[in-house]
């Protein structure tokens, strides 16, 4: 009896043992199933902000492009604006550069006309072309040119004179003539018509 109601016991315990190790697979399972619709849960709860987040992101790409471009095309139209005043004020330089040049061409011709004057003077008082430049602290060879100039201006006044009393005698000559024209006496004056025409006009 003591050993049949012995392994009824531990048949008993064996039993009891099983359904707990069951009970505990069917709790860690139980567990498990719902560990995983947790992290579905979670994992469908984190999809949608992403999704929200790559299209906030894409459209803020658009709009940086966007913006990024008109920038660019304002930053072209300026350049240009900034290109074409620039080649008015070169330009401007330019003109005002070239002004300025003739400007001082002009004076320092002028003022070489006066050295060339001087030279001359100095020369036509019997002083030698090495004595001048040595007096005037130039090389002979300036003085040489400054010469050649002082000739050359002093040929075009003459010529300039010239003419100028050529045209003087010309009006003088007219004006002299019409002035005899006018003074001559009523009787010298002959009608053409009583001077060529042959017939004698009977005196009275």
């Amino acid at each position: 009896m003591v050993e049949r109601h012995t392994t009824r016991s531990g048949r008993k315990r064996r039993s009891s043992a099983t359904l707990e190790r069951l009970e505990a697979a069917r709790r860690r399972r139980a567990e498990q199933l719902e560990r995983e619709r947790e992290n579905e849960r979670r994992v469908d709860a984190a999809l949608g902000p992403f999704a929200e987040a790559v299209t906030a992101i894409e459209a803020v790409e658009r709009r940086r492009a966007d913006r990024i471009g008109a920038l660019g095309a304002q930053l072209e139209r300026k350049l240009a604006e900034l290109d074409r005043q620039r080649a008015a004020k070169v330009a401007e330089f330019e003109r005002a550069a070239e002004q300025v040049r003739a400007d001082a061409e002009m004076e320092i011709g002028e003022w070489r006309a006066v050295m060339a004057t001087s030279v001359a003077e100095i020369r036509a008082a019997d002083v030698g072309a090495a004595e001048t430049a040595a007096l005037l602290g130039i090389s002979a060879k300036a003085v040489t040119a400054l010469s050649r100039s002082a000739a050359a201006a002093s040929d075009v006044d003459g010529q300039k004179s010239d003419a100028d009393s050529t045209r003087a005698e010309a009006v003088d000559a007219a004006t002299f003539g019409d002035e005899r024209a006018a003074e001559a006496p009523a009787n010298e004056q002959v009608e053409p018509s009583e001077r060529d025409s042959g017939v004698d006009i009977p005196a009275d």
